[in-house]
């Protein structure tokens, strides 16, 4: 369960075979499969199995969005993240999925929402949104509840996040001219419009 929870399942391939067991050198491969979504309850897992056809659906190249198609931190972003980290301790606990915490007292409240928080012991989770305390702690709540109980007083890790859009980019990470997306393209609104009387159609620019 602990390897589940920290993905290293994630996509595993899962072959079937007819086996003769009185030779278990006579064997046929029936079937391969891949899996897919992991759901746990009650001390189980169920896991879903898709045939490796499912990568047809996939998608693949770039797609045109004003926001970022790169990963906070990857090759093609190529922001160090070991600069936009934090360290703290829990405070306390509502639930699996409200967590109070210290350490991030000069930091606002946007800074970590859409982040990566690592506790002791190798749990991960994603940060949803982050609310600043009159004491200067501040509240997580996180994208999906945590598969272990927290105590107060344990150790995070906690990775800045980024909602992928330009100004974000820029001033947060000061990384706009490595930019992975198309801020200026016109959106659909725009694709979708029809000419006119209104405007003068003389081959200049869209936008003033």
């Amino acid at each position: 369960m602990d390897d589940l929870t920290v993905g290293r399942y994630d996509g595993a391939r899962v072959e079937l075979f007819l086996v003769n067991w009185s030779d278990p050198t006579q064997h046929l491969l029936l079937n391969v499969r891949e899996i897919g979504e992991v759901a746990r309850v009650g001390g189980q897992f169920r896991a879903e199995l898709r045939s490796l056809a499912h990568r047809l659906s996939q998608p693949q190249g770039r797609v045109y969005t004003r926001r970022c198609d790169a990963v906070l931190g990857d090759a093609r972003c190529g922001v160090d993240l070991a600069l936009w980290r934090a360290e703290g301790a829990v405070v306390s606990v509502a639930d699996r999925s409200h967590v109070v915490v210290s350490g991030l007292e000069a930091f606002d409240g946007g800074f970590f929402e859409r982040g990566r928080i690592s506790f002791a012991g190798g749990v991960h989770a994603d940060v949803e949104t982050v609310a600043k305390r009159a004491d200067g702690r501040a509240e997580l709540t996180l994208w999906l509840p945590l598969e272990e109980e927290l105590a107060p007083g344990a150790a995070f890790e906690i990775t800045a996040g980024c909602d992928k859009s330009y100004a974000t980019c820029k001033a947060r990470f000061e990384n706009h001219l490595n930019f992975r997306g198309f801020p200026h393209v016109p959106g659909a609104d725009f694709a979708y419009s029809y000419a006119d009387g209104e405007r003068v159609h003389d081959g200049g620019p869209i936008f003033p």
